[in-house]
């Protein structure tokens, strides 16, 4: 990739700077030469050379001041919340940092005149349904079974709207979300199933595939949107785009390696999807009155893995120059860490 700095930041703002995302965002930021900023409700930052802002992304004022002479916000700061059936303070919490969150970044952008914003989407924003091969004209999820699903659509449709007046911006819209390491919410949570020995049936036929995106792949695209939003705007901004490693697989299928790699036997047991969806749905209701930690079944995840979600990223080749550099057959490099992590 031939990325400039000048042409990049030169000086960046990645809210949610302490997530999984943005700790990687923001040493590639740094690797590049911008200056960096972060914005976040953990009181340590992800890298000392970056100038860490500790808040809550539904305090303004905390993060206008935090945006202050950037010349780009990378936003990458969300709560995922994958139940449906929801308490009405988990739904406003939802609400609050996704969708009103975003609000609050555009309007720092305006207020302030940062000329750039790159906002972290989600694959999720069309899978009401299947859809296969799918390209971003394809029409925005309008049934949801979780809230991280209804407030990303919300948050994308913002950000979109908000293109034009002197403020340019793009949504990117990754898979799954993986690494190398115990970091990610998808990684973490299988991981967390498999040492523990929950990991005995799979869900569904098996014919179903979905794409996942690897971090480093979609901080890749992340950098080369931003300068396409300083060298080409009247090409991107305002359009979303599918970033993924541009590899179909089913949602357990894609943990084989690791399942192996472990000393475990792949399940050869299945459950229908319908039960699946049934028992998740049950325990969305538990989750309802009881509360606690989410369950670790629900319908959103459960479609994940019965309903193929296939998605074309022509796009983002053409006109990010976007190529993932990182693909499945590397997961077995994230044994030794994910190894550490749970021993």
């Amino acid at each position: 990739m031939d990325l400039d700095a000048k042409k990049v930041g030169p000086v960046a703002l990645v809210t949610g700077g302490a997530g999984y995302l943005g700790r990687h965002l923001t040493t590639r930021l740094l690797e590049l030469g911008c200056e960096v900023r972060t914005f976040d409700q953990t009181a340590e930052g992800p890298d000392p050379r970056a100038q860490h802002f500790v808040g809550d992304i539904r305090d303004y004022a905390a993060l206008r001041e935090a945006a202050r002479g950037a010349s780009v916000i990378f936003h990458a700061a969300a709560v995922i919340l994958m139940v449906g059936v929801a308490r009405p303070a988990t739904r406003r919490r939802a609400f609050d940092v996704n969708v009103l969150g975003t609000e609050h970044v555009i309007r720092a952008c305006r207020e302030l005149g940062i000329g750039r914003l790159v906002h972290t989407s989600s694959a999720n924003v069309l899978l009401d349904r299947p859809v296969v091969e799918a390209d971003e004209e394809e029409p925005y999820a309008a049934r949801f079974v979780d809230l991280y699903t209804e407030t990303k659509v919300a948050a994308e449709k913002l950000v979109r709207a908000a293109d034009g007046e002197g403020l340019r911006t793009v949504s990117l819209r990754p898979g799954g979300i993986w690494g190398f390491d115990d970091g990610s919410f998808m990684m973490k949570a299988f991981v967390e199933q498999l040492v523990t020995g929950r990991f005995k049936a799979l869900i569904g036929s098996g014919e179903a595939v979905v794409d996942n995106t690897h971090v480093e792949n979609l901080v890749d695209a992340q950098l080369l949107a931003a300068q396409a939003l300083t060298e080409r705007p009247e090409t991107v901004g305002g359009r979303a785009y599918h970033i993924t490693d541009d590899e179909r697989l089913n949602g357990l299928e894609f943990f084989r390696p690791l399942v192996e790699a472990f000393g475990e036997r792949f399940p050869t047991a299945r459950i229908p999807g319908g039960l699946a969806l049934a028992v998740a749905h049950a325990l969305e209701w538990a989750h309802f009155v009881r509360g606690g930690a989410e369950p670790p079944l629900t319908r959103g995840g459960v479609y994940k893995l019965i309903r193929t979600s296939s998605l074309r990223i022509d796009r983002a080749r053409r006109d990010l120059g976007y190529a993932p550099r990182y693909s499945h057959r590397d997961l077995v490099r994230a044994v030794p860490a994910l190894r550490a992590a749970h021993s």
